[in-house]
């Protein structure tokens, strides 16, 4: 790999044509090598070999498809004439390793996308509050799906924060997803109440007769005295972790879960976080699974959250810390974290 590292696409010899052209390459000696390839430098590794060496070069293009950039590169310590049988073996296995290697980089493209539209929901400042956030896609479905989080600073420079859920693992549920927090941060600009939040977007919903319902709970949190003012509507209870490695569960009154019921209302809930102290908003897949109870999956979050902000780690790496142990018990549902901490 050294000796072919940096090796130009546009070099008169058999492996660059191959990578470009997707042609098979069946090369019996050194000296059937210099007949096809006269004015091609010797690639380093061959002039090792010795005098009677063969080689074969296969594109990794699966299904006659546009090459892929990659060939399998086979070499023999002697002349070598491959048979009908051998060039089809090769020739098939080429094309499914091509296969393969399409659908890696597909997902990882797929990963990219998803990675990058997360990262897109959380500002890079909230004054006064560390905030970071996690998401991985279900094990069954799109990269991107139903669970959605969000941060941003209202007029009055009190922070809004929202983490929801909707239904499904497919394009429905993607779409909806986007609508939802779309309209949830248009109807802030002018209902900053967190109650009336649910509320009018529930109302939304069910108008536009939504083809998935969702749960979420909405904050809106004073950085200056820490005072918290919440409702939810069908989501889990919010958790909340000391630097002293203290923690606990705290129920949320709200509401039903939105575009189901019209005219649903939503009871808010007032607190304050002390300073140094985090909130850790997770959706359904972070504690519940098919071996996980719900209150059992609250009861491991929690101490994993106070555990890693009493090691000194920062949002991001309790966010980290707390979804690894969803993946830990075989998640099956999208799973997203959101870590607010007052500083």
């Amino acid at each position: 790999m050294a000796a072919l590292h940096g090796l130009p696409l546009d070099a008169p010899s058999a492996l660059p044509h191959v990578i470009r052209t997707g042609e098979p390459q069946l090369i019996a000696s050194q000296e059937d090598y210099i007949r096809r390839c006269p004015h091609g430098a010797m690639v380093p590794y061959f002039d090792e070999l010795d005098s009677g060496f063969a080689i074969s070069i296969t594109s990794l293009s699966p299904g006659g498809a546009q090459p892929l950039g990659a060939a399998w590169l086979v070499t023999y310590d002697s002349e070598h004439h491959s048979s009908p049988d051998e060039r089809a073996l090769m020739s098939t296995l080429a094309d499914l390793a091509g296969q393969a290697l399409r659908r890696v980089r597909l997902q990882e493209a797929r990963v990219e996308v998803a990675t990058a539209l997360h990262k897109t929901m959380l500002p890079e400042h909230l004054p006064g509050l560390e905030a970071a956030a996690c998401y991985r896609p279900s094990r069954d479905g799109l990269d991107i799906a139903g669970d959605w989080y969000d941060a941003f600073v209202m007029s009055d420079g009190s922070i809004a924060l929202e983490i929801g859920d909707v239904q499904g693992h497919d394009v429905d549920a993607a779409a909806v997803m986007g609508q939802v927090r779309a309209s949830m941060r248009a109807i802030a600009a002018h209902e900053p109440d967190p109650a009336t939040l649910p509320a009018r977007t529930n109302e939304l919903l069910v108008t536009m007769d939504a083809a998935r319902f969702a749960s979420c709970t909405t904050l809106r949190i004073d950085p200056d005295d820490g005072r918290v003012t919440g409702a939810s509507a069908g989501l889990m209870p919010l958790l909340y972790a000391r630097d002293d490695g203290s923690h606990g569960i705290r129920e949320m009154r709200g509401g039903p879960v939105l575009g189901v019921l019209p005219g649903a209302e939503y009871a808010e809930e007032t607190f304050t976080l002390d300073k140094n102290t985090a909130l850790v908003m997770v959706t359904n897949g972070e504690v519940e699974a098919p071996d996980l109870t719900l209150g059992a999956g609250l009861a491991r979050a929690g101490p994993l959250a106070a555990r890693a902000i009493h090691d000194g780690l920062n949002a991001e790496e309790t966010a980290d810390r707390v979804l690894d142990a969803a993946v830990a018990v075989d998640h099956l549902d999208d799973v997203a974290v959101l870590i607010i901490r007052r500083t």
